[in-house]
């Protein structure tokens, strides 16, 4: 055989066993990636809590990067506020007087910044203007790699994940590029679980067509307040708000009466979606004036232009009024306020119950 083909053959096969090597490490990496990802999953969906979930990614990180530094950061999304997630005797150096971190490179904040580029190598870091101010830190460590990922939590905040590596102990990229997107992975599989639960529970608490809490929140909710207001001597008031149109309910117009209810009172007050044609507010006061000037306001506003087209505020409410320390209980407080409403004939308006009788305002309480 001529010495070129046997030169060529040699080549080929050297280039054969080559690749083999590097598809047999390729392998046995992916395979202990994932080796415990059913457990992982079953975690995940059984809700565990984030810091546990989070330690354990750690721990399977670090052991499966054994060549490299795993350095564990979290930020807000302005990118103004930085912690790290873990400290021990490597990182402790980037930790300020004050054992926060002090300040941190402009190529880790640029990183941060850009959420549609979630991975990124940077090699030659020792010299890197991007890397200055850990420059120190860097060569400490003899490291001129970096790679990193990022994921956002949905929330305001930004976890990266940092793998220092050195020169002579280099991981192949499509190897690091795994074990980032791995990590990504199982991250955003957190936080999509978080996102679940809380959306779950705010169905569960919320009417989805209105915004507006369901009836036994709106009871269990209320039940704190008047427990409050038994406490400390306050005085509450429910509203029962009942829809005097006679069509069928258009979903958009009653979520446009629900946004404005929720505008007319304070945050920490509550709206409940009671039944197809009732509303009910509970709220904290400190006269009796309050209660109807928060009934008087609502009213007011059905007349704006937004309602112009509406035909739940064309046709109009009626408002009864009950108070807390008159009626002891939710249950007396709404019926008292429901009956308040009736009294109206299906006229919008507004009515007080006190002390059985039904009043146009607290002004005609005590007259003669």
């Amino acid at each position: 055989m001529p010495t070129d083909s046997l030169n060529a053959l040699l080549e080929q096969q050297q280039a054969l066993r080559s690749r083999i090597a590097y598809l047999e490490k390729e392998r046995d990496f992916i395979k202990s990636l994932y080796s415990n990802m059913p457990q992982v999953l079953q975690s995940i969906s059984k809700g565990a809590l984030l810091g546990t979930l989070l330690d354990g990614f750690k721990i399977k990180l670090q052991a499966q990067l054994s060549s490299a530094y795993c350095l564990f950061l979290v930020c807000d999304k302005d990118c103004l506020q930085w912690r790290l997630q873990y400290t021990d005797g490597i990182n402790d150096a980037l930790l300020n007087s004050n054992s926060l971190l002090g300040v941190v490179p402009k190529a880790l904040v640029t990183f941060a910044a850009s959420p549609s580029c979630p991975k990124r190598h940077d090699s030659s870091i020792q010299n890197a203007s991007g890397w200055d101010h850990w420059s120190s830190f860097i060569k400490k460590h003899a490291f001129t790699d970096v790679s990193m990922v990022s994921v956002s939590d949905g929330q305001g905040a930004i976890y990266l994940m940092l793998a220092f590596q050195r020169e002579e102990h280099r991981l192949e990229s499509e190897l690091m590029t795994l074990a980032l997107d791995a990590y990504s992975s199982w991250l955003s599989a957190v936080f999509e679980r978080e996102k679940a639960d809380y959306l779950l529970l705010e169905d569960s608490h919320r009417d989805p067509s209105t915004g507006l809490l369901r009836r036994y929140s709106f009871e269990n909710s209320f039940g704190i307040v008047l427990k409050d207001a038994r406490r400390h001597f306050l005085r509450a008031a429910v509203l029962s708000i009942k829809l005097l149109s006679n069509s069928t309910i258009k979903e958009e117009e009653l979520k446009a009466l629900a946004d404005v209810m929720q505008e007319t009172v304070r945050d920490n007050d509550l709206i409940a979606y009671f039944g197809e044609r009732e509303l009910v507010m509970g709220i904290r006061i400190q006269h009796l004036t309050d209660a109807e000037i928060v009934a008087a306001k609502l009213l007011k506003s059905l007349h704006s232009s937004a309602f112009s087209g509406n035909k739940l505020a064309h046709d109009g409410l009626s408002i009864g009024i009950a108070f807390y320390p008159e009626h002891s209980s939710l249950d007396t407080l709404y019926q008292a306020a429901s009956m308040a409403a009736n009294s109206l004939k299906n006229v919008s308006g507004y009515r007080i119950e006190f002390h059985g009788k039904y009043y146009k305002s607290s002004a005609d309480f005590y007259s003669i």
